[in-house]
């Protein structure tokens, strides 16, 4: 063995042979860590920290550059040293050793803290009082690499360094691989960010396409990149024209295979979920995208609480990057962009209301958007405005659907008997006709479905004599005509191409359950005939819609019990 003498040891020189190396602090030799401590300067700077070497084993199970990558996170966080301590990771490159406070309103203590001294002339220097500030990354309140990956100044309270278990630490890298690789081949996924493009965009411009993410190739140590990718197929699945283009890997073999619509959404919301639990997507902007887009899915029973949580959570993270408020003059993302994205996350949280029977979360007086007539609206697409408006009127019309009284409720019928636009004048106002043919059944689609839902049928006499006697019933003829007359409309423009969007399947059952209804309410053979014979288009529509969306199985199956039974 050689002999080691430590720098810095006096010696008379009989020592010039031997190996010097440098002495290691207390702690690090207590630990058996190797030591980057300066004995003659103090503690290191805060970039310099200790990483524990990863056994070989350790990468034997990882090919290419994503096995690289999984080392180098097992190297930044997975912490704990040979003698059993944690170590604190690594920083990570893409925070900020500056911290950034997340968005606070006006009304918020910080705020009214920062504006006495605006009114005192007495700003400090470094202190930002505009509503609008830097967005800061996401921190999701779950194991995540954000937290592994976050330096001491950005974590969250109680947050040590051996605050997740090793063997959570240890599975988040393969977790990632997992996700990452859940992607179609090169040459379809091309087709299918043309079909959305084309189909979705034009309606809902939810995703920037200018953005890092999206306008560079690939990047997997970016996985922003594959994240709103895989959004976006799953945002499209639906439509006809990418049935041939659903590739997928195996989980077991790797191999690719076709998949129907339905699997091939199931298999890429569940690599995005667990990619957005474990804290892949750290950029607020970008996870309000990708939730937004993953509303798009839902999978089965718990399928619309699930559709709902995410909705909620893509409204939160909009509100805490400020997007309520107008951009500033050289901001992050221009005005235009905002408004188109609040526009979308409105009508998006108005349509998941209406699917799923839970209140909205978006108020327009909680936003700051244009008025009638500003320059701003010119510069949006007029699928989103029209879009928009049909969401204006879906908001009014919930109100028919909102808790009251149980006396209100159960003593009144309740119709919707303000003056209601014809279809034909808003797609001349909004310039519909100048967009593509199954955008333009897709947006009559939802009016359709919204008319329907405008009148909302009396309560059974069983139920209603609960209620007080002798209160009049407001006039209904109008609402119930127009019911009647929609729900017929909505069963001829789904034998039409339309944009596959949430609430297609919704109006299918929309059209069957006022085709039922009509079918035991009246009296008349040929009307009953009539009645039947849109129940039974209704339950074609449906079973045709079966492969694509869960929602349609179910209200099939269901309508078809009912209709036998009144047959």
């Amino acid at each position: 063995m050689k002999r080691i003498r430590f720098m810095g040891d006096r010696g008379d020189g009989s020592y010039s042979k031997r190996k010097q190396v440098k002495r290691a602090c207390d702690s690090c030799r207590t630990g058996k860590r190797k030591c980057h401590h300066d004995l003659a300067g103090g503690a290191p700077p805060h970039h310099e920290r200790n990483v524990p070497e990863v056994p070989a084993t350790a990468g034997t199970a990882l090919e290419g550059h994503e096995g690289r990558r999984s080392i180098n996170h097992q190297q930044q966080e997975v912490a704990r040293s040979p003698g059993g301590t944690y170590e604190e990771p690594t920083s990570s490159p893409l925070y900020s050793l500056t911290p950034i406070a997340p968005f606070a309103g006006p009304s918020s203590a910080h705020s009214l803290l920062l504006s006495a001294y605006t009114s005192s002339n007495m700003t400090p220097t470094g202190l930002e009082t505009g509503p609008s500030r830097g967005l800061p990354p996401s921190r999701l309140l779950r194991p995540s690499f954000q937290d592994l990956k976050a330096p001491s100044s950005e974590r969250r309270p109680g947050v040590a360094p051996g605050y997740l278990p090793f063997l959570v630490r240890a599975i988040l890298p393969y977790l990632e691989i997992e996700c990452l690789q859940m992607l179609p081949p090169q040459e379809d996924l091309d087709i299918l960010m043309q079909v959305f493009r084309q189909e979705v965009h034009p309606i809902l411009p939810i995703v920037d396409f200018t953005t890092r993410a999206l306008s560079g190739p690939i990047d997997r140590e970016n996985p922003a990149t594959i994240i709103l990718r895989q959004a976006i197929c799953l945002a499209v699945c639906k439509n006809a024209s990418a049935r041939q283009h659903l590739k997928l890997p195996e989980t077991e073999t790797g191999q690719l295979s076709f998949q129907k619509p339905r699997e091939f959404a199931d298999k890429l919301f569940g690599a995005l979920k667990i990619a957005m639990d474990i804290g892949l997507v750290d950029d607020r902007l970008e996870l309000v995208q990708v939730l937004a887009l993953a509303t798009f899915h839902s999978y089965g029973p718990d399928g619309d609480d699930e559709v709902a949580r995410l909705c909620g959570q893509a409204v939160h993270y909009a509100y805490s990057s400020g997007l309520h408020y107008p951009s500033p003059s050289g901001g992050r993302i221009s005005e235009v962009r905002r408004v188109e994205l609040l526009y979308s996350l409105f009508a998006l949280d108005k349509i998941i209301a209406m699917v799923t029977g839970r209140p909205a979360i978006m108020r327009e007086t909680e936003a700051y958007l244009p008025a009638q007539g500003d320059t701003i609206l010119k510069e949006l697409p007029p699928g989103l405005r029209l879009l928009f408006r049909l969401s204006q009127m879906l908001n009014q019309v919930l109100d028919l659907y909102r808790p009251r009284a149980p006396d209100e409720a159960l003593g009144e019928e309740w119709a919707w008997q303000a003056s209601w636009p014809e279809f034909e004048d808003l797609a001349i106002e909004y310039e519909l006709p100048a967009m593509r043919a199954s955008m333009q059944t897709c947006l009559e689609l939802l009016y359709h479905a919204i008319s329907v839902l405008s009148y909302r049928p009396p309560q059974p006499p069983a139920v209603r004599s609960c209620g007080p006697e002798g209160l009049p019933a407001p006039a209904t003829q109008i609402s119930k005509v127009r019911h009647s007359y929609c729900a017929q409309r909505i069963s001829f423009l789904l034998s039409l191409e339309t944009t596959m969007l949430p609430f297609v399947p919704y109006a299918a059952s929309l059209s069957l359950t006022a085709a039922l209804r009509n079918m035991q309410q009246t009296t008349l053979e040929s009307t009953k005939r009539l009645a039947k014979d849109d129940v039974e288009r209704s339950l074609r529509v449906l079973a045709e819609l079966t492969e694509t969306y869960w929602h349609a199985e179910s209200a099939g199956t269901i309508g078809r019990q009912l209709f036998q039974t009144l047959s």
